[in-house]
């Protein structure tokens, strides 16, 4: 931000220098020669001379790059709120740089003629007219010169169950890109269908230039094996092949293909630093799924992973062998989502994971093998069915963050502040100093003060002080939640290093606290 602000004020320096060498010059000849001139001339669009019109688009695009951000940062939310916000992003994407380009002549050669203007590809997969989305990919290649290049392949819409053209869409598009894949820095496909995806490997073999850092390979239902027509048999071809991609997200399809040799490309992904899994359903009477096994062995052997999500994956499980160590994945950030109760206990019993932030959301959380102790644990959309006392039971962390939780009610908070049994002096958690509340309505502010201010007189007792216990000092609490009164208000700003509430009730009400203030206001 701070280099994008430096690059605005050159810019506005420079426009402001020009500007004011032109009225000096307008200047001149009205002191020279007001009597020549004749009739006042008409400004318009065509009267400004390159150099300010580039200065201007300049300025645009800086600001057009603050606001049009990456498809992929809109796919990553809930398709319900995708659906909204997708057609205005799409807009978004395209006003620049092909709308001054269209005004005229003289602004589209100077838009043409400035490369950064063009490192930016939307192609929609979804297109009536893919001959014409070919041409402009082409034209973007061309003015973009020799800068890399982000490439987005979408949809402009995903209202839809199946679509018998996608496929065949992508294909046509992929043959541009991979003509000049050594352009692209981020490749990015958002697609309806599995079999719409193409191969991962073909941007890993035929020795492809290594500049490709970014991939993700990406749809929302799976409806069965990649229909590109790549060979999987040519797998040894890239034996000797070392991949710069440092982010990753792959369909479970291609995942499958992977893990029929997880050694070889563990050495060919060796610089992962992020890696999402995701859209894998269990097929009985498929000659292939994804082994559990395979998938854990590739992982593991990954030296440089940071960041690991497993999303919407059905495994092959195959039985434990126990007396032999379960592979560590060193990760240090852990994302578990919309993952059914076979698939969360298998991975922690066939893996050793030890991250420090974790979130788990829409995952059976009951009766697992092991609790990872994550320094931040993320608990989102579990289920009143599991049993979160129990889980939280065996978690002992500095942040948790509640998130559309039902079962985050008084009597979760109540475990929270009782004293387990002397003489061990502890409470659960004791660790525990920083506490989230997202859209949890069923506790009240009462039972959240009460826990807080008795594990703090907990804390502070003087038989505690040699324990080095914590108490919380940060409380956040926002969405739908309960309202809180003056009282408790007044108590929680004296008490908490940092407090923030601002809640909405099913009525439509809502309950705010001003960051300086102790009396809240409700709408």
């Amino acid at each position: 931000m701070a280099a994008t602000t430096t690059d605005t004020r050159e810019l506005c320096s420079a426009l402001e220098r020009r500007l004011t060498l032109l009225d000096a010059r307008v200047d001149s000849a009205h002191a020279d020669s007001s009597e020549k001139l004749g009739p006042k001339l008409k400004t318009t669009i065509h009267s400004l001379p390159v150099e300010l019109l580039n200065l201007i688009f300049e300025l645009a695009h800086t600001d057009w790059l603050m606001f049009a951000l990456h498809p992929e940062m809109y796919s990553m939310q809930p398709m319900a709120l995708r659906s909204r916000s997708w057609r205005g992003l799409m807009k978004l994407m395209y006003q620049f740089p092909h709308t001054p380009m269209a005004v005229c002549k003289l602004w589209r050669d100077v838009v043409t003629s400035n490369p950064k203007f063009w490192t930016r590809a939307v192609i929609f997969a979804d297109t009536k007219n893919p001959l014409a989305a070919l041409g402009n990919l082409r034209n973007l290649l061309r003015y973009s010169r020799d800068l890399p290049v982000v490439v987005a392949v979408v949809r402009k819409s995903y209202n839809i169950m199946y679509d018998k053209e996608e496929g065949m869409n992508v294909s046509l598009i992929l043959e541009v890109l991979l003509q000049n894949l050594h352009r692209f820095q981020d490749m990015y496909f958002h697609l309806n269908q599995s079999s719409s995806l193409p191969s991962i490997l073909h941007f890993i073999q035929r020795n492809r230039p290594a500049t490709l850092s970014r991939l993700a390979l990406h749809c929302d239902i799976d409806d069965g094996e990649n229909l590109d027509m790549c060979n999987f048999n040519s797998v040894p071809m890239i034996k000797n092949n070392r991949s710069m991609l440092t982010t990753l997200k792959i369909d479970g399809r291609n995942l499958m293909s992977i893990c029929e040799n997880p050694t070889l490309w563990s050495l060919v992904l060796a610089h992962l630093k992020c890696l999402t899994l995701e859209r894998l359903q269990l097929n009985e009477h498929s000659e292939r799924n994804l082994s559990l096994t395979s998938t854990i062995e590739f992982l593991s052997k990954i030296p440089s992973l940071e960041v690991l999500t497993i999303r919407d994956v059905v495994f092959e499980v195959s039985p434990r062998v126990y007396g032999v160590q379960s592979p560590a994945i060193t990760v240090s950030d852990l994302i578990l989502e919309d993952l059914s109760d076979g698939v969360v206990k298998s991975i922690f019993d066939h893996a050793t994971l030890n991250p420090t932030y974790m979130l788990m959301r829409n995952v059976p959380i009951d009766e697992l093998p092991q609790i990872p102790q994550p320094a931040y644990l993320e608990l989102s959309e579990i289920g009143t069915d599991q049993d979160l006392e129990d889980f939280l039971c065996f978690w002992d962390g500095e942040v948790l963050a509640i998130r559309s939780c039902m079962g985050f009610d008084d009597n979760l908070l109540g475990m929270f502040q009782a004293e387990i049994a002397p003489p061990y002096h502890v409470m659960l958690s004791p660790s525990l100093r920083e506490l989230h509340i997202q859209d949890c309505p069923n506790f009240s502010a009462a039972a959240l003060r009460s826990m807080i201010q008795i594990r703090k007189e907990f804390v502070e007792r003087a038989d505690n002080k040699d324990l080095d216990l914590r108490y919380i000092s940060e409380i956040f609490v926002c969405g739908m939640g309960p309202i809180l009164n003056e009282e408790d208000a007044t108590w929680f700003r004296r008490n908490m290093k940092t407090f923030v509430w601002s809640t909405i009730q099913a009525d439509g009400g809502s309950c705010h606290l001003d960051q300086d203030s102790c009396i809240p206001f409700t709408v």
